[in-house]
């Protein structure tokens, strides 16, 4: 999934923000996460839809830890290969998941957690179970002990 293009910027769909957001309060005070999928095109990254996924991590984990299912991956990524020309080359372009009651930056699990530089990572962060919900979009850059998150400037478009 690495992406020689790095995006400058994020635009998400509408009904994927939607998507996230709900998710993201569904699943309070738990993390949730899922694929963002889309293209890349003139730096910037189009999140055409976002796929939620079960957060498979530990139960006791779960609160501050997010794992995606495996399963749901390879799924996605043959789905795309297979409809490739009618998707418009779409790719999973990153990850989407939560900080319950924390913030939209990225933790150390993060950073740990970020194997592939050129990915986008999108951090919704309910306060609680209701109400707003901020969002905030990270490429993941370099690898080894370079290794940190950039910040992308979002806009919902589409």
């Amino acid at each position: 999934m690495h992406h020689p293009h790095k995006p400058l910027e994020l635009t998400l769909a509408r009904s994927a923000r939607v998507l996230i957001v709900a998710h993201a309060r569904a699943r309070f005070p738990e993390e949730c996460c899922g694929l963002l999928v889309g293209r890349l095109r003139a730096g910037k990254a189009l999140v055409t839809r976002a796929v939620p996924a079960a957060n498979i991590a530990l139960p006791a984990r779960r609160k501050r830890h997010f794992e995606i299912d495996p399963a749901l991956l390879f799924t996605v990524q043959r789905a795309l290969r297979e409809h490739g020309a009618t998707r418009h080359r779409e790719v999973i372009l990153g990850y989407f998941h939560s900080h319950p009651g924390g913030n939209a930056r990225p933790s150390g699990a993060d950073l740990a957690g970020a194997h592939e530089p050129g990915l986008v990572t999108l951090i919704a962060a309910p306060p609680r179970k209701a109400g707003r919900v901020p969002l905030r979009a990270w490429l993941r850059l370099g690898g080894g002990p370079s290794r940190r998150f950039r910040p992308l400037k979002i806009t919902t478009d589409f």
